[in-house]
C-alpha cells in the first residue's frame, strides 16, 4: 500500500518502537485496528522524517545496522527548515488520510501554543528517537543521542523533547533534561512532557 517510499533499516526500527507512542496512533488512525497497516504506514512516515532531517537538520543512528535513530531540528536557517517541512507535510496529507492529517495538524498546533509559553524559540529540537524493540538494552538510546546533544553544546543552544512516555523521563533526566511541565493533548486524549536542556 506505500511502497512508493524505500524504507530503510532506520524507518523500520523507528516505526517498531513507536507504533504504541500515543501520537503516532492517532495519526494512523486511517489503519483502524490492522496492526500490520499502520507499521507499514509508520515506516513511511519515519522514511519522510529522516529524509527532512538529512535535508534540514541532523540524523544520527543508533548503530550501521540502523537499530534507532535521533531525528533533531537544529539551527539550520529558517527557510530551508521551512520549506524541507513544507514537503514532508504534502507527502504526510497523502500518507495519512483526510482524518489521520488532521489529527496531525492538531495535534502539532496543540504543542506550538505550549511551546509559545517558553523561550525555545533557537534551541534545537530532538524531535523523533527510538531504538527498535530488538536492540533495546544494550545502550543504544544514550549513544545514538550522545553526537547531537554534544553538537547542541558546542552550538551553546538549548534543546527540547516532548513525551508520552513517562518512563522514558529518567533516561532523558540523566542526559541533562528536566521537566518543563506537563500538558493534557486534547487530540490523543493523553499528557505529554516538554523537557528542557539548558545550554552549557
Amino acid at each position: 500500500m506505500f511502497n512508493a517510499v524505500p524504507q530503510s533499516p532506520a524507518a523500520r526500527s523507528l516505526a517498531a518502537a513507536l507504533i504504541d507512542d500515543p501520537f503516532y496512533r492517532t495519526v494512523t488512525v486511517a489503519c483502524g485496528d490492522d496492526e500490520a497497516a499502520r507499521l507499514e504506514m509508520l515506516m513511511v512516515y519515519f522514511e519522510l522524517a529522516l529524509a527532512e532531517g538529512h535535508q534540514a537538520g541532523r540524523v544520527d543512528l543508533a548503530d550501521i545496522d540502523g537499530n534507532g535513530a535521533a531525528i533533531w531540528t537544529t539551527d539550520t536557517p529558517a527557510a530551508l527548515r521551512q520549506a524541507a517541512y513544507a514537503q514532508r507535510e504534502t507527502a504526510l496529507r497523502t500518507l495519512l488520510g483526510p482524518q489521520g492529517f488532521a489529527h496531525f495538524t492538531a495535534i502539532v498546533g496543540n504543542m506550538e501554543q505550549v511551546l509559545s509559553e517558553h523561550e525555545l524559540k533557537d534551541a534545537w529540537y530532538l524531535s523523533i528517537a527510538g531504538v527498535a524493540p530488538a536492540a533495546q538494552g544494550r545502550g543504544l538510546g544514550a549513544s545514538v543521542l550522545a553526537p547531537g546533544l554534544a553538537a547542541v553544546d558546542q552550538a551553546g543552544a538549548a534543546c527540547f523533547l516532548e513525551t508520552y512516555n513517562e518512563r522514558s523521563l529518567p533516561f532523558y533526566g540523566r542526559l541533562g533534561f528536566a521537566v518543563a511541565g506537563r500538558y493534557a493533548e486534547a487530540v490523543t486524549g493523553c499528557d505529554y512532557w516538554l523537557m528542557v536542556r539548558p545550554s552549557k
